[in-house]
């Protein structure tokens, strides 16, 4: 199972709530086009992560777009790294990102930054203005042609 963590974009539910009245071929423009977005977000992903460590990097085949209603990317998973004394993806995945140190199973990582991440999650907040408006403006297409179905 790929890590999966969320983003709170405030007035997201409702938004969902009104997207989910919509005909199911505007649903599938709104998923194409988040999918769009998620698919450039996962390439700068993979790049940040290629170039930050050797464990990062051992993490780049579990990074993808995932076809949703919104831009979303997932990474890790349960399947072996290959690195890491056997770890699995997802394992890996959060040593690289976060780092460790605090224990003996962690000390091949960086020093544990907290939340604030090496590669994954400053990637994502340096693209997240630039994403919200591409969504936007996805969002706003599909409103503007099938605003009488709603």
């Amino acid at each position: 199972m790929p890590v999966l963590i969320g983003v709170e974009v405030e007035g997201l539910r409702e938004l969902l709530r009104v997207a989910s009245r919509l005909p199911k071929t505007a649903q599938n423009e709104l998923r194409q086009s988040a999918m769009l977005i998620a698919t450039d977000e996962a390439a700068s992903i993979r790049a940040a992560a290629a170039g930050s460590s050797p464990q990062s990097a051992a993490v780049v085949g579990s990074i993808r777009a995932r076809r949703d209603r919104v831009p979303a990317v997932a990474a890790g998973g349960a399947g072996r790294s290959g690195v890491s004394g056997g770890a699995t993806t997802g394992q890996l995945f959060f040593g690289a990102e976060f780092g460790g140190q605090g224990r003996p199973t962690t000390k091949q990582f960086r020093p544990h930054r907290g939340t604030s991440g090496y590669w994954f999650f400053p990637t994502l907040r340096r693209d997240q203005e630039r994403m919200m408006k591409r969504w936007e403006t996805a969002l706003r297409a599909v409103e503007r042609e099938w605003s009488g179905g709603v």
